[in-house]
């Protein structure tokens, strides 16, 4: 690797690893009303990356709070979930057993939940152990290519700039089988398939193709689901492009189902392209 890549990939993991941005602050206010219906995002491992990559190319956006005033004007407060511990993945999900209680969400009618990848597992064994009553509809943010960058990210040189700017819960979910949920006629499933590669990706092609089968179709990828929707996105892009995700969040979590117009199949691309 030639030092402007290093670069590259150093600053913004230190800005992680001292934890000089993005902070999980996003809740409804209590002097607001509150609406009966709730969304929480369980962001995953790569959020705190991408806000600081974003912030060091002066383009640092605030997608997720437009999207929870959008959601607001719809009837959803949206509750960004500080769940994630450095220890272990079995970490978060006490965090996240104490963040539900903190915030009082089993007093919502309805609870949508919005998963990226460390979220989606985190929640599934969340409610292995804390059942969801009033748990209405689950999307969760899936990815052939990205899933694999625990493992990739614990091998070599790179697990010592992974352990100290995430811990050890890398290597833990690298180690973490995927526990799926079951279809229920009591809560909606759906999936949203990203069918493009990091760059951290796209610099390990060989290595990730030679772990499986790539293949971007959803019954691959261990989840029961109701519906799924491809997008030209790769993981962290899905963090920037709440303007095309967060109208099909809206829609799933008013109708239990994605929009007419999203895609329904995969798109057909190369995911090792940048564009």
């Amino acid at each position: 690797m030639n030092l402007r890549n290093f670069c590259s990939w150093l600053v913004p993991l230190a800005l992680v690893a001292l934890g000089g941005c993005a902070s999980l602050e996003l809740a409804p206010s209590p002097r607001q009303p509150s609406n009966r219906e709730a969304i929480l995002i369980l962001p995953g491992l790569d959020w705190k990356f991408a806000k600081a990559r974003s912030i060091m190319k002066g383009s640092d956006s605030d997608d997720i709070k437009s999207f929870a005033t959008t959601a607001d004007s719809a009837g959803f407060d949206v509750f960004l979930a500080d769940y994630k511990r450095r220890k272990s993945v079995d970490a978060g999900v006490e965090a996240l057993h104490q963040f539900v209680e903190q915030h009082n969400i089993a007093s919502y009618d309805r609870v949508h939940v919005f998963a990226y990848i460390l979220g989606g597992y985190t929640f599934n064994r969340y409610l292995t152990h804390y059942p969801m009553e009033n748990l209405a509809s689950a999307v969760y943010d899936r990815s052939p290519l990205q899933e694999l960058a625990p493992g990739l990210a614990t091998e070599g040189w790179f697990s010592v700039l992974t352990w100290i700017a995430m811990g050890p819960v890398v290597a833990d979910l690298a180690a973490t089988p995927y526990t799926p949920i079951p279809r229920s006629n009591d809560y909606r499933i759906g999936l949203i398939i990203e069918n493009r590669a990091t760059r951290f990706i796209r610099k390990r092609r060989k290595r990730a193709l030679a772990v499986r089968p790539l293949t971007f179709e959803p019954d691959s990828l261990g989840q029961p689901f109701h519906a799924a929707i491809h997008v030209r996105f790769n993981h962290v892009e899905m963090y920037s492009n709440f303007d095309v995700i967060g109208p099909e969040l809206i829609h799933f979590f008013a109708h239990g189902d994605f929009s007419p117009e999203a895609l329904r199949q995969p798109l057909g691309i190369d995911p090792f392209t940048k564009n």
